[in-house]
């Protein structure tokens, strides 16, 4: 009966604090949220994948790293050598998976960010609930109780944070306008990754022979938060300069002053909001303002596709060219169709997809 009442307890101390983390890494990304079905794949990458290869890489390459000078070096050594190469690499994996296959999903720092919190927080969930079947073997429920806290709520985003710092270098390659750059920035943001992750990992296992050891740890967790929440202002910031500038020559077109004004003005708010106070008072809705934010991003996808390609522009390049004219398209033709009063002035324009973009931020 005491294990069955433990297990529900791993299991709900596991899932529950991951569901509302995840829930606040969604929410930063506000303007355009990413598909659900890529989302879902970050996550159960990191949550059984990551976890299997990193379980079979770290027993394969744990006994070569062993000092035989005792079990405090020999932690040390694979926790801060071993553990962060191989666990980092394996959750960047997913992240490379969505910027091959699904580039179009991948804009830039704060899309990079929320999937490799994703990732993390999978590859933790699992992880932990693996800790607390440990610690619960090991000294019952006061132990379990040590260990629920210290890897829910005090390290809880640990690996949410790492894999972000992978997603963030990748979401600095996007933008690069040559390969040799976009590698470089994918690296550095997973050696960033690598390096927080086997710091922490020595606060830990310092901490073993000092108790002081665990402020290694702990400094890092403010840091981290510090981080993140100074990267997505930023990218807030960035997104709302990219609406101002993709969005500017569709005021009196396909936006009144008055929605343009709001959707450039209001980056620090969910987009939800925005949408809401316009339908009360300017009588939008929702979904127009949901398609005017994507025409700004797929503007700016399109110019940074055209700086990119230069003057030689490959069959995949042209295809994603060509499926975002289309798309541009089609959403002009979606906002004109709920702003009838201006139908004449874009009848000579909404049709064409060779349109100037050197407005774009």
């Amino acid at each position: 009966m005491a294990f069955f009442l433990a297990l529900i307890a791993m299991i709900v101390a596991a899932v529950v604090p991951t569901a509302a983390y995840v829930v606040l890494f969604n929410w930063a990304d506000r303007y355009e949220r990413e598909p659900w079905r890529l989302l879902l794949a970050a996550f159960l990458w990191g949550a059984i994948p990551a976890i299997i290869l990193s379980l079979l890489a770290e027993q394969l390459v744990g006994a070569s790293l062993t000092t035989g000078a005792g079990s405090l070096a020999e932690s040390l050594v694979e926790g801060v050598i071993a553990a962060p190469i191989i666990e980092e690499v394996a959750k960047a994996l997913a992240l490379l998976g969505i910027y091959r296959f699904a580039r179009d999903e991948f804009d830039g720092v704060l899309d990079g960010l929320v999937y490799g919190a994703l990732v993390g927080l999978g590859f933790a969930m699992t992880e932990n609930f693996l800790y607390f079947v440990g610690s619960y073997d090991a000294g019952g429920f006061p132990t379990l109780g040590l260990v629920i806290f210290m890897r829910t709520i005090l390290f809880g985003l640990n690996h949410a944070f790492y894999t972000a710092l992978t997603g963030i270098g990748l979401g600095l390659a996007v933008g690069a306008a040559r390969r040799g750059q976009r590698v470089l920035l994918f690296l550095a943001g997973l050696a960033g990754a690598i390096i927080v992750h086997a710091l922490h990992n020595l606060g830990a296992g310092l901490s073993q022979a000092n108790p002081a050891g665990i402020l290694i740890s702990l400094f890092l967790v403010v840091a981290n938060v510090g981080l993140v929440l100074m990267t997505v202002r930023l990218a807030w910031r960035n997104e709302q300069q990219t609406l101002v500038g993709a969005l500017e020559s569709e005021v009196d077109v396909l936006l009144t002053p008055a929605e343009y004004a709001l959707l450039t003005s209001t980056w620090h708010r969910p987009l939800t909001r925005a949408a809401g106070q316009m339908s009360a008072t300017l009588e939008g809705d929702g979904p127009r303002m949901h398609a005017a934010v994507e025409l700004a991003l797929r503007r700016k996808r399109l110019y940074r596709i055209n700086a990119q390609s230069g003057h030689v522009i490959s069959p995949h390049q042209a295809g994603r060219i060509r499926n975002l004219e289309e798309t541009i398209v089609a959403l002009r033709t979606s906002l004109a169709a709920t702003y009838p009063q201006s139908a004449s002035k874009i009848d000579d324009t909404i049709s064409s997809p060779g349109e100037s973009h050197s407005h774009i931020v």
